[in-house]
């Protein structure tokens, strides 16, 4: 599937209607998020999946609830741009996680032009994240996220994936050594969440989740739109999946009623990308090292579902069919797999 397909799928998405509900303020506690992402999980039929370009991602996240982390909230709250947002709150929270990337034929010992480049990055992150209503009392999410870290041999994805592989497969990847250079990586992501649908009432059933956001920084630069579409049960009132390449997901609020124990819902969307830069497919950016010529328009289509249990406890699957990222990309169409569990403490 060419890029320009998936982002035609996605802008049909986008532009759906929908009407905005006021959503109540509730309370958030804070949460520990796992996601982990591999090519693996978008076959899970097929022992090995696909395994190559982006093979395998992992983000350990703790997001504050509304009572945590005052000091640096009410600091970020300050200089950080309302852009309209009312009736806000903050949290503040932090993570690290692990990218690598790969070509397609993993066995030779020599470099692969025209494929992939291995490359791996490791990172810390500060996330924070302000929600409240735009507009006509639409519920409302900003979502910054900094990024600080490394990639090449020192993000250590080399002696990890072929640890891996020693476990699993006994098929060890050889061309690590023609990986990009150790750099030091820094990415700001920054997105906008809008919740919609036509009331309260169905809101438990049905929303409308879209989003615009930009990646600022050496290791991307690209602006970005996309959205969702969620159908379900005691729809948790946050701001649905983000993949790892996305900023932090939210934390549904804690709610009292009663038939809240359980939720489920299934979803569809995409986003598109215009993307600067790609430090995985553009290389180096002042060391000579392998690259490949980007695509810069490129798009993800998305589906999945998820459930939560007593408010406490949420999992989530996101399929992903990717657009070509570079011209000439070899093997066909590119797929993932995103499972996110979240544990949402008591307050």
């Amino acid at each position: 599937m060419k890029a320009q397909q998936v982002f035609l799928h996605t802008v049909a998405i986008i532009v759906v209607g929908t009407a905005a509900v006021r959503g109540a303020e509730e309370v958030r506690a804070p949460g520990l998020v796992l996601t982990t992402e591999n090519d693996l999980y978008a076959n899970v039929f097929k022992y090995g999946g696909q395994d190559r370009h982006y093979t395998q991602g992992l983000k350990i996240m703790y997001i504050g609830g509304d009572k945590d982390f005052t000091a640096i909230s009410s600091l970020l709250n300050r200089w950080v741009p309302k852009l309209g947002l009312q009736n806000e709150a903050c949290n503040v929270g932090f993570a690290i996680g692990q990218n690598m990337y790969t070509p397609i034929n993993k066995l030779s010992y020599s470099a692969i032009p025209g494929d992939w480049p291995y490359a791996g990055l490791l990172y810390g992150s500060l996330i924070f994240q302000r929600r409240g209503t735009t507009g006509n009392s639409v519920p409302t999410l900003d979502s910054y996220e900094l990024d600080i870290g490394v990639v090449g041999p020192a993000s250590f994805a080399k002696d990890i994936q072929r640890q891996w592989h020693r476990w699993i497969a006994g098929d060890l990847p050889q061309g690590w050594a023609n990986q990009l250079k150790n750099e030091p990586g820094l990415e700001l992501k920054c997105a906008r969440y809008w919740r919609l649908t036509p009331n309260e009432k169905v809101g438990r059933y049905f929303d409308f989740v879209p989003h615009v956001g930009a990646d600022i920084g050496n290791i991307r630069l690209d602006a970005n739109a996309g959205g969702f579409l969620r159908f379900g049960y005691n729809l948790p009132q946050d701001f649905g999946v983000s993949l790892i390449d996305g900023t932090a997901p939210s934390i549904a609020p804690v709610k009292t009623e009663k038939g809240r124990w359980f939720s489920c819902h299934i979803f569809v969307g995409g986003e598109g990308r215009i993307v600067g830069r790609d430090i995985f497919l553009d290389g180096n950016s002042f060391a000579h090292s392998l690259s490949v010529n980007k695509e810069n328009l490129v798009g993800d289509f998305m589906w999945g579902g998820g459930f939560m249990l007593f408010q406490h406890f949420e999992a989530n699957f996101t399929g992903v069919i990717r657009g070509d990222r570079f011209e000439n990309q070899p093997g066909g169409t590119d797929a993932i797999g995103s499972i996110t569990v979240k544990a949402i403490f008591p307050l």
